[in-house]
């Protein structure tokens, strides 16, 4: 939108600048007239809008696996493992 308000204003200043006969406001809407147009040219374009929050799904409240602790070192294994892959020990 700002774009298409900086163009309007290009194209009005374009517009005076043919129509009037004084020196100095002919200066004055060219200036106007180059700025105004290179803004409408080179402005970004606006960024997309944030996703909404409710995107993302919670986070499971249970593990994915069960796990269970190993007697020997005390860190946790995956149930179906009978040895403990941290200190070898049967679990």
């Amino acid at each position: 939108m700002l774009r298409y308000s900086f163009l309007a204003t290009s194209i009005l200043s374009a517009l005076n600048f043919l129509l009037t006969d004084v020196f100095v406001v002919q200066v004055i809407l060219g200036i106007c007239l180059v700025v105004s147009l290179g803004i409408a040219i080179i402005w970004p374009e606006p960024l997309p809008p944030p996703p909404s929050p409710d995107l993302w799904s919670e986070a499971p409240k249970t593990k994915e696996r069960e796990m269970k602790i190993c007697s020997n070192c005390g860190k946790a294994v995956d149930q179906k493992w009978s040895m403990c892959p941290y200190c070898s020990k049967k679990v």
